[in-house]
């Protein structure tokens, strides 16, 4: 053998040897024979997990000796997925059927509401109470935040109005039912309170409640915002209740058609409702939208502008007629195009535009 190939034999078994003491070697009896790095690297694992474990059976006890703080579990669920919420909230529905509970009241009795309990108690002095005005409020929960065991905060959100829901042990009518009743509510939920009026001491107008109780549950992650137009357009109950501008836009278009039907009512016109389906398409000039009367087996239109009936009317003595309603037109779609729209159409004999 040359000098050389004796040298890289050495070198090989070298290499080796140093590969068995890195990672370890398996003994006669089997069992591991670890180097010394290896020993201290799986010493510190053992004892990170182990102190996770002291830290975890350490939270466990402060939730079961609080009564179930839920700051913990609330982290915890603000982790999940969409799907995984939802599971959580099907089983908690569930949960309260099994227990002989009505996730789903029918019917929950408002004395006020919101927009009229921050009229009447606005003016109420900071750290002032009325525990002996009843008052029952219901609406949707916009955030929860507790404040220990025996302490909880929401805002309570309904016709466009917010008022804080301070609810403490101490008002409670069963402090035995304090605990569960906020154990089942999370943000989007739909609440019915029983209380008396006040104010915090940072004056913050609020509900004391003496019951809470749970109308709706949002099975459904509810999200801080909602941006994308597309998803408020297709889910717009979602869109109205995290957008207020959108809401106000609904009502800005009902006082449009109650002024324009208030205007033309004034001028003795008469509003009428004429055909939605046409058996021929006439009124203007624009692609219709066909369906089938099963009855009659006949194809027909969907109308695209009620001229012609409003026409007849007036020839048959209507002399000022007038109609708000729906419009089909089978053309195209934008942002500001819908094909079916809504229009006001009115007719007057014996005038003319002036």
């Amino acid at each position: 053998m040359s000098q050389n190939a004796a040298e890289d034999l050495s070198t090989i078994a070298e290499a080796e040897a140093e590969a068995h003491t890195e990672a370890g070697e398996t003994a006669a009896d089997g069992s591991e024979k670890l180097s010394k790095n290896e020993q201290k690297r799986r010493q510190k694992a053992e004892q990170k997990a182990k102190e996770k474990a002291e830290k975890d059976a350490a939270k466990a006890q402060a939730r079961a000796a609080t009564g179930g703080s839920a700051k913990d579990d609330a982290a915890r669920e603000d982790d999940l997925d969409p799907s995984q919420y939802f599971e959580m909230r099907q089983n908690q529905v569930a949960k309260m059927f099994t227990e002989g509970k009505n996730p789903y009241p029918h019917k929950f009795h408002v004395s006020i509401t919101i927009p009229e309990f921050i009229e009447k108690y606005s003016s109420l002095e900071p750290g002032a109470a009325l525990p002996d005005v009843k008052v029952s409020v219901a609406g949707r929960l916009n955030s929860k935040r507790e404040s220990g065991a025996k302490l909880v905060f929401y805002d309570l959100k309904a016709d466009a109005a917010k008022i804080q829901i301070m609810s403490g042990l101490q008002h409670y009518a069963k402090e035995d039912e304090f605990a569960a009743d906020h154990a089942v509510l999370r943000r989007g939920d739909i609440v019915g309170v029983e209380g008396y009026p006040g104010k915090s001491k940072t004056g913050e107008l609020s509900v004391f409640p003496t019951k809470i109780t749970l109308l709706s549950s949002c099975l459904r992650m509810l999200p801080k915002t909602v941006k994308d137009s597309e998803t408020r357009c297709r889910q717009r109950y979602l869109d109205l209740m995290l957008n207020p501008n959108s809401r106000e836009t609904f009502i800005t278009r009902a006082r449009i058609i109650k002024f324009l039907r208030d205007f033309l009512d004034a001028r003795g016109f008469l509003e009428v409702e004429t055909p939605m389906m046409n058996a021929i398409a006439g009124g203007a000039n624009a692609r219709p939208f066909i369906t089938h009367h099963n009855e009659l087996n006949l194809d027909m239109f969907m109308r695209v502008a009620p001229e012609l009936y409003l026409k007849q009317l007036v020839i048959g003595g209507l002399d000022r007629v007038y109609e708000i309603g729906r419009n089909f037109r089978n053309e195209g779609i934008d942002m500001t195009h819908n094909p079916e729209f809504t229009a006001c159409e009115m007719y007057a004999a014996y005038w003319d535009y002036n």
